[in-house]
């Protein structure tokens, strides 16, 4: 493998069963990441209540044909790391399980934008994702990618081979130039306006 290759955690399927084996087979094979899908993501709230509360809990994954931004509120603050839609999870499974393995969050794009704009279908930008970025620096570019990929700011240090806090000084600075809310916010931007991992 090449030395400056990012690295990413390697998953592996520990265990598999219903909803309510979820806790005992937790306890068994302390797994790092616990996936859960159902109809609309209420089913799997007892189960994030519950599995969350264990000691040494894994990140939990819920996938959902469809899920309102409420529910989906509710799972976070409950405890599940991430929240993707059945539609677009195989665009987006594989940075998600990254992302929640690492301690951070993963939502589709779709439900993103409905938590941070209720109010609105979809994100409209004046002047478009692509002139949003034009203004970015070849590192702001690099760490955007990544950002958009869910990777926390330890990971994308690692990956750039920098300190976390140049990392959170980029994400700070490409927010700004981006006039994004936060780190979701300027990962939507990222989404629209086509930019992908970078290789380093």
């Amino acid at each position: 493998m090449d030395k400056n290759a990012r690295q990413v955690p390697r998953i592996s399927v520990v265990a598999e069963g219903k909803r309510a084996q979820a806790t005992a087979l937790v306890r068994t094979t302390r797994p790092a990441v616990l996936l859960s899908g159902d109809a609309s993501g209420k089913d799997s709230l007892p189960l994030v209540e519950t599995v969350s509360a264990l000691p040494g809990a894994p990140a939990i994954l819920v996938i959902a044909e469809r899920v309102t931004e409420r529910d989906a509120g509710i799972l976070r603050v409950r405890g599940a790391a991430g929240v993707l839609l059945h539609r677009s999870a195989r665009k987006h499974l594989a940075w998600g399980l990254t992302a929640v393995s690492q301690g951070s969050r993963a939502l589709s794009p779709e439900i993103a934008d409905a938590l941070l704009h209720p109010h609105r279908a979809s994100l409209r930008f004046p002047h478009g994702a692509e002139d949003r970025i034009a203004d970015l620096s070849t590192r702001e570019r690099e760490v955007l990618a990544l950002l958009s990929e869910g990777l926390p700011n330890r990971a994308i240090a690692q990956a750039l081979h920098i300190s976390p806090e140049t990392v959170k000084d980029h994400v700070r600075a490409l927010c700004a130039k981006l006039r994004a809310a936060n780190r979701f916010h300027a990962a939507r931007i990222a989404w629209q306006a086509g930019v992908g991992p970078v290789r380093v």
